[in-house]
């Protein structure tokens, strides 16, 4: 008899950062401009709630610009796991990366619970926001993470 297809329909994406290689992109200086890659990065990869949590998190005011000139490796570390986050969540889109950009996926903590703090996760924005299940993890000079999201089979 022949396998049965699974009776879910679930998509699952994954990726691995190389941390030295964000912190070499973060810091680039562009031919024009003494400005660093930083605010070209965040601008393009993060949805504006995640902007404001990386300034919250990361500018010297703690509620928004200016960043610091420097970029540490916690920022770095930051980046790298929401980078690897949206990228993993991309794969795991029905319709594959192509089908998604970065800013339509957001990385937040689930809200928390009696039991504790919030889980990452995902949350496909659009007309009809879906969650997804992230698990991310940072190794040495790695980050890895894993989304496993319903979708079509």
């Amino acid at each position: 008899m022949p396998p049965l297809p699974f009776p879910f329909a679930l998509n699952i994406g994954t990726d691995v950062v190389h941390l030295p290689r964000i912190l070499r992109l973060l810091r680039h200086r562009g031919a024009r401009s003494q400005e660093n890659y930083l605010d070209k990065f965040t601008r393009r990869i993060l949805c504006p709630q995640e902007q404001q949590d990386f300034h919250a998190r990361f500018s010297s005011a703690g509620d928004g610009p200016p960043l610091p000139p420097v970029v540490t490796s916690d920022m770095a570390r930051w980046l790298a796991g929401r980078f690897a986050a949206k990228e993993a969540a991309r794969k795991a889109a029905p319709g594959g990366a192509a089908s998604i950009g970065w800013k339509d996926v957001l990385i937040r903590a689930a809200p928390s619970t009696a039991a504790g703090s919030g889980r990452p996760e995902v949350v496909f924005l659009g007309a009809e926001s879906r969650i997804g299940k992230l698990s991310i993890s940072h190794d040495g000079d790695y980050v890895v993470a894993t989304v496993l999201a319903a979708g079509d089979n």
